[in-house]
């Protein structure tokens, strides 16, 4: 799952913008490496790599050995798919025996009930008798995954002790123990993340377990984020006189040509879209999947018939590149190993495609490896009072109304992981969502400054990777940034 990336550096902006050599002299820096490092790199990486599979392959049969604890009714249930259940929100539970809500390792948070099941045998405790199963559902907050959820009960020095699993439609699997008495347990995943489990009798206590957790959540995600108000007494709203367009292309399975296969990039912009459909209003989002050279052309193509001089577009990109004699290139997916074939995208191709798309804001994104340039971190304000947002009201209006164009890239003097600790996504592409989500959770407007600002403290001690934000001469910047509004706060 976690597969190192071979990301190398897409620094498709320094043909596109063919800014001074100057500022080009970032994407030389794998060629200026010596062969011997090149070489030393390359063993390090695949010692690591080799460390890495045989962790996943040993954690996958530690967690198999706990599965065979697992009775075959409590498997049976858990594994059971079927196309009648439904996300719920906890004020929707229905009313049950038990509630419980979790929380996970890596952040996410589950909650769901459990009833008796009266078709398991029974069990003699203190004079009386209890089920030894309960069955039940789990929901997983942040992603809405739906799970299969049981508890297998025992009794030990006359106590209850139980055991409970679940497998879920993101494909988490977890198995753990709980005290009945206590009312808490904990359980592990597949990949060793951790869930501590708390269950209640009353719908209303595991409401506010939930509403503690969300609090605890919020707290983690604002590491990344300055704080905000948790309530806003005035309202930023904006009126932008075109349509929002994203085009998101993630490249993560090639075709057995020698590229790596990477895990985060089609995750990440399968993620981004499912935010920007929600939460903001985007009129259309172009995605490519594992595209081809063709593939990623047509979408060029295509965006560009769609946007007016007025509009906003955004383009995201994350898959494997290359420089060759200073000039660089995406691999798409049928990309051969080699250049030379005519089936890498050369970015001075891409920028006859940019060039032609008509925007009056154009921000463009990338998250890769081994890449550098200029940037300066913008303070953004706290916006705890009324005067504070007043300023940033009109400052955001004065760069909707300014022609903008914008870079922001993931920056790296080293290899980095594919993806995030625990995680199917990049650091680059969390800490964007994190953003996404908090800012229209609190109903306030968030620009790239704003992004740029926060994803460098998202990497502050990763010495490996630094995000980069600037504007290129050639694309005529004229002040103005590009703005992700939720639709909360749109006039």
């Amino acid at each position: 799952m976690f597969k190192i990336a071979k990301k190398i550096s897409i620094l498709f902006f320094a043909g596109i913008f063919l800014i001074s050599s100057a500022e080009a002299n970032w994407i030389t820096k794998k060629s200026d490496k010596s062969k011997e490092t090149i070489k030393k790199e390359k063993k390090e990486k695949s010692e690591w790599i080799k460390l890495k599979k045989k962790q996943i392959k040993k954690n996958k049969e530690d967690y198999k050995k706990k599965e065979k604890n697992i009775s075959k009714a409590v498997k049976s249930y858990i594994t059971k798919k079927t196309k009648k259940d439904k996300f719920l929100e906890i004020t929707s539970l229905p009313k049950s025996q038990i509630y419980f809500t979790a929380y996970a390792g890596d952040g996410r948070i589950f909650y769901g009930y459990i009833n008796d099941d009266k078709e398991s045998e029974k069990i003699n405790f203190q004079g009386g008798s209890i089920y030894k199963i309960s069955k039940g559902k789990g929901y997983i907050q942040h992603n809405k995954a739906i799970c299969n959820i049981a508890t297998e009960r025992g009794i030990i020095a006359n106590n209850i002790i139980g055991f409970v699993s679940g497998e879920c439609s993101d494909k988490t699997k977890f198995t753990g123990q709980y005290s009945q008495k206590s009312g808490s347990g904990s359980a592990e995943t597949e990949q060793k993340i951790k869930i501590n489990f708390n269950f209640a009798e009353n719908l209303k206590i595991s409401k506010t377990q939930l509403a503690k957790l969300n609090k605890k959540d919020k707290e983690v995600s604002q590491s990344f984020v300055r704080s905000l108000p948790s309530v806003s007494k005035k309202k930023i709203t904006l009126n932008p006189k075109g349509k929002y367009y994203a085009l998101l292309i993630g490249n993560s399975n090639y075709n057995d040509n020698g590229w790596d296969d990477l895990v985060s990039p089609v995750n990440d912009i399968t993620a981004i879209k499912s935010v920007l459909d929600k939460s903001y209003k985007f009129e259309k989002i172009i995605m490519v999947k594992d595209g081809t050279k063709k593939e990623i052309f047509q979408a060029f193509q295509d965006l560009s018939k769609l946007t007016t001089t007025n509009d906003f577009v955004l383009i995201y990109y994350s898959g494997h590149g290359m420089v060759k004699a200073k000039q660089a290139y995406w691999i798409p997916k049928d990309g051969s190993l080699e250049w030379g074939n005519g089936d890498w995208i050369n970015i001075n191709e891409l920028n006859i495609f940019l060039t032609e798309i008509k925007a009056h804001h154009l921000a463009l994104m990338v998250d890769s490896c081994y890449v550098g340039g200029k940037f300066k971190g913008v303070n953004i304000l706290d916006l705890k009072n009324n005067k504070d947002r007043s300023i940033v009201n009109k400052k955001f209006k004065d760069y909707l109304d300014l022609r903008s164009r914008s870079v922001l890239s993931s920056g790296s003097l080293g290899q980095v992981s594919d993806t995030a600790p625990n995680s199917n996504n990049s650091i680059f592409a969390l800490s964007f969502l994190n953003m996404l989500n908090i800012y229209e959770r609190e109903a306030n407007p968030l620009n790239m400054r704003t992004i740029a600002f926060n994803l460098e403290n998202a990497f502050a001690g990763n010495y490996n990777q630094k995000p980069y934000y600037y504007h290129p001469d050639a694309w005529k910047h004229l002040g103005g940034d590009f703005i992700f509004i939720p639709k909360k706060n749109l006039e």
